[in-house]
């Protein structure tokens, strides 16, 4: 009789390992997709740039040659701590119409001697007018006279001949008043031109007084430029510092060597915490980013380690905020976004600018919208932009046709 063989063959055990596995990987499926869909992701955009100031009077300022001289005397050193005003060289100009050492002086005395000699000729303008302005007055005066002797003349001729016909007064004494008359007459026509000749001569004498007063101020202010841009000239020999600052370059010239109008001498860094880092973003992110975002940045020289898309798991990282977009590229398809420190009462302070100065390198996160991770995934394998932004419709509906709607 045979009898059962109740020992479990190996392959009793496989369904159970299959159950176990199949279950395993629902597990993981499910919690992959939970945590795919459900678990948040920062968006950013990254650049990478340098420290700079956000204010132009704030950033390194190169201080250049005005003239073409030859260099006397240099009174700084590089590392010099210099204030705005500060000497920093001393130039011996060449150009040959300013090379005089005695060129202002002998501007100024051929200055003084110009308005004394145009001052004198301004005052005989002005005598030559008020004499004649004199001379119209008298021969507005004798116009008058005659005309008081021209009447009277009349009167007395009339008066004559009326006597004369009543047969009161002899003929010779009738033509002595006619004469007499007539005598009047021709005196009141040379008064009358006297004083057309005199009021000609007034207005002759003022246009000529105002000729020459216009021509004395021209050549007063000629020469007044001229010693004015002699002065300057010779205060471009002095190269002054722009700003207050550190001398951190100084041209490779020493003294007795020339240099060019425009040459480069020095470049002066001022001392400010005002400070910036200026990034440079894709033009495929750069319609992304607007003002006001934050951004985690890193600094060359200080470890720092940023988890992307979860910005709270970061360490060594400092903050700031984007204050300006570049509306154009730097030419090479990448646009400048400027970003300022972040709010000090939030955010961690930005080291002082004797650890992080300008020109330091710096990496920037730009955080933009919070996705899934599965979107952020998809978005990355697709070669897709963070974001895309769609212009919303404006509801046109009127009032009325919403009542009706509703």
């Amino acid at each position: 009789m045979n009898t059962q063989d109740n020992t479990h063959h190996p392959l009793v055990n496989t369904p159970k390992l299959h159950s176990r596995l199949v279950s395993v990987l629902t597990v993981l499926i499910v919690m992959t997709t939970m945590f795919l869909v459900f678990v948040p992701w920062r968006q950013t955009v990254v650049g990478s740039g340098t420290v700079t100031s956000f204010t132009p009077n704030a950033r390194p300022q190169t201080v250049e040659s005005v003239i073409s001289g030859r260099i006397v005397k240099w009174l700084v050193r590089e590392g010099s701590v210099v204030k705005k005003g500060d000497t920093i060289v001393v130039l011996s100009d060449i150009n040959v119409n300013f090379m005089d050492t005695e060129m202002l002086t002998r501007l100024e005395e051929m200055q003084q001697k110009t308005f004394t000699a145009q001052e004198n000729s301004i005052e005989a303008a002005i005598q030559r007018r008020r004499q004649a302005e004199q001379r119209y007055n008298a021969a507005l005066a004798r116009v008058t006279n005659v005309g008081v002797e021209l009447a009277t003349a009349s009167i007395r001729a009339r008066r004559a001949d009326t006597l004369f016909k009543q047969d009161l007064i002899s003929a010779r004494e009738l033509e002595t008043a006619q004469l007499n008359m007539q005598k009047a007459r021709l005196d009141s026509a040379t008064a009358q031109a006297s004083l057309q000749s005199a009021f000609q001569d007034v207005a002759l004498f003022a246009a000529d007084e105002e000729r020459i007063i216009n021509q004395a101020s021209v050549t007063m202010q000629e020469i007044d430029l001229r010693l004015a841009n002699a002065k300057v000239r010779k205060g471009a020999a002095y190269v002054v510092s722009p700003t207050d600052g550190i001398v951190v370059r100084i041209a490779k010239v020493g003294e007795g060597q020339i240099v060019k109008e425009g040459d480069e001498l020095a470049l002066v860094v001022p001392r400010t915490d005002d400070r910036a880092v200026e990034l440079y973003v894709s033009d495929m992110d750069a319609a992304l980013v607007e003002p006001g975002r934050l951004v985690a940045l890193q600094f060359s020289g200080f470890p720092a380690f940023q988890f992307s898309g979860w910005q709270n798991i970061n360490i060594g990282i400092f903050h700031g905020r984007v204050k300006v977009v570049d509306a154009v590229d730097d030419g090479s398809g990448r646009f400048r976004v400027l970003v300022v420190p972040a709010e000090p009462e939030h955010f961690d302070v930005w080291p002082t600018n004797r650890f992080l100065r300008q020109g330091a390198s710096a990496t920037g996160w730009i955080m933009l919208d919070q996705v899934s991770i599965g979107y952020e995934l998809w978005r990355q394998l697709m070669g897709f932009p963070p974001q895309f932004p769609v212009a919303t419709k404006k509801d046109n509906t009127s009032p009325e046709k919403k009542a009706d709607k509703k």
